[in-house]
């Protein structure tokens, strides 16, 4: 009878023991993997252009609806419109700087350079005009998208609205971005 509780109460231990994470405490001093204001592994966080785009885009448009006399329908589909045009734009601005960092830092570190020793880029500069023409052909895709939400009257008033559009963003936008990249390599 002894030997078959100590056996259980064996088993237990090594059960309990085998859930605790070794050491006893997270890495990082109790902070979520990941630094500080960061997800734990696994739990995937949203990008910084993803949580701004909604509140963005309402603050824009709620802010000519009544200058272009929008309906109800198409106020939320220019709403819709905006916030994609912001991620799409951010994402695709964030992928270039990311681009940018990784050939800064020496690139890929594979196989072939033995025991990842970074040889140091000579001359990479960040290609923003290649940046700005993926941006230009963002922003002229979605005017024919606002074009097909709004009638003639109101896109030609949302023309001369430069203040709302994205499309004189450039150096604000790609900087915004830049600020809220942290590099990866």
């Amino acid at each position: 009878m002894k030997k078959l509780i100590f056996t259980i109460a064996a088993c237990l231990v090594a059960v309990i023991a085998s859930a605790q994470p070794m050491g006893g405490r997270p890495m990082g001093g109790g902070r979520p993997m990941g630094g500080p204001g960061r997800m734990p592994a696994g739990v995937m966080e949203k990008p910084f252009y993803e949580q701004e785009s909604d509140s963005i885009a309402n603050a824009r448009i709620q802010d000519v609806a009544g200058r272009l006399d929008l309906s109800e329908k198409q106020l939320d589909k220019m709403v819709k419109l905006y916030a994609q045009e912001f991620e799409e734009i951010c994402r695709n601005l964030q992928m270039s700087v990311r681009e940018f960092q990784m050939m800064q830092n020496g690139g890929f570190r594979g196989r072939g350079n033995m025991m990842g020793v970074q040889e140091t880029p000579t001359n990479v500069q960040f290609d923003t005009a290649a940046a700005k023409k993926t941006y230009d052909q963002i922003i002229a895709k979605f005017e024919k998208r606002y074009k097909k939400a709004l009638n003639a009257e109101q896109y030609a008033l949302w023309q001369d609205m430069a203040g709302t559009k994205l499309d004189n963003k450039f150096n604000s936008i790609l900087q915004h971005v830049q600020e809220n990249t942290q590099s990866m390599f």
